[in-house]
């Protein structure tokens, strides 16, 4: 755990648990909302606990891909006292838009939107609503609580403290290390990856990129570099070397070399980083050391601390016990709930 010289906390916990319990399932209460971020109007449901309010909140921000609202854990949430809202990204579900014509950043503007409605509502505590993210909501949460001051708390499951693209590059080394490749091989068709993709970010190296791509072709992990997901490079190098085509551009010229160092250098409020020790998705170790080595100016930091319970990537099973946890109780204490 670290904590700010000014009273504000962040704390890491490798897997997840959790917080006390306070509501029923049966008693929780499901309103249908819309939010509307310019153009862009998004359909979501604001879950809120038994009782009267006002309420503690939270917004939930997407993990990478389509994905629809995310009521089992705002349902979690409810039952632990907690309103929270919940939407469908753009392009999914009752949402207009599409998610894929902007880089990610742009879809924090989506989330603070759900957080503008919730401070206006009267049964909302306007002082204490914070945000919730998992994988590329882990980047999205902390820049939202950077570019707006009345965010109150930051939670980030398995934000990645790297780069996107350092964080796909840990992502399909370990594909390859899943078909049994060595370690020393799964270092090298890392290496070309990355030499290809800050060409294609930057357009500089063309030369040392070709003679990377013409080395790379007589090794035998190769083939197998092609059948990965993107599919980059079952393409000839001709193809690869001009892939700076429209449907590359948002991931090479945008958001590959996103920082989230910089959101963090600008959060000032009650933090927590979740993380699961076998992500095959997040490179953790290397996450954690970041966040803490950026953090360190302005908080103390602690200990980390392992919880029992499943977690990796973008998938999330929010916790079905009701018992007290260390999780719960710093949620409670540092964000005020």
């Amino acid at each position: 755990m670290c904590c700010r010289t000014d009273g504000a906390r962040a704390a890491f916990a490798l897997l997840c648990c959790v917080f006390p319990g306070c509501s029923s399932p049966d008693n929780i209460r499901e309103e249908p909302v819309r939010l509307s971020n310019g153009a862009i109007s998004l359909a979501g449901t604001l879950v809120l606990p038994a009782g009267r309010g006002p309420y503690p909140a939270v917004v939930l921000f997407h993990g990478s891909g389509p994905q629809a609202r995310d009521l089992s854990t705002a349902r979690w949430f409810a039952q632990q006292g907690v309103a929270a809202l919940a939407y469908d990204k753009r392009g999914v579900g009752e949402s207009s838009g599409d998610f894929r014509q902007v880089a990610f950043p742009e879809l924090c503007g989506d989330g603070l939107a759900g957080f503008a409605m919730l401070k206006s509502r009267p049964d909302i505590q306007a002082r204490k609503i914070g945000v919730w993210g998992i994988s590329q909501g882990g980047w999205l949460g902390p820049l939202a609580a950077a570019r707006s001051k009345d965010v109150a708390f930051v939670i980030a499951v398995s934000g990645p403290g790297v780069t996107p693209g350092e964080q796909m590059i840990f992502y399909y080394a370990n594909r390859l290390r899943h078909q049994g490749f060595l370690e020393s091989e799964v270092a090298e068709a890392s290496a070309v990856r990355r030499v290809v993709w800050d060409y294609l970010a930057t357009g500089s190296g063309y030369a040392e990129v070709k003679e990377a791509l013409t080395r790379a072709r007589s090794r035998r992990w190769f083939q197998a570099l092609g059948g990965q997901e993107d599919g980059l490079f079952a393409q000839t190098d001709k193809a690869i070397l001009n892939a700076g085509a429209k449907q590359y551009q948002p991931w090479f010229r945008s958001e590959m070399n996103y920082d989230p160092t910089k959101a963090l250098r600008e959060i000032s409020v009650p933090i927590l980083f979740v993380f699961g020790d076998a992500d095959d998705l997040v490179p953790v170790p290397a996450s954690v050391d970041i966040i803490r080595r950026t953090l360190a100016d302005s908080y103390e930091i602690s200990s980390s601390t392992s919880f029992p319970a499943a977690i990796m990537g973008s998938t999330w099973m929010p916790p079905t016990a009701q018992e007290p946890s260390p999780l719960g109780t710093w949620i409670s204490s540092q964000a005020g709930f």
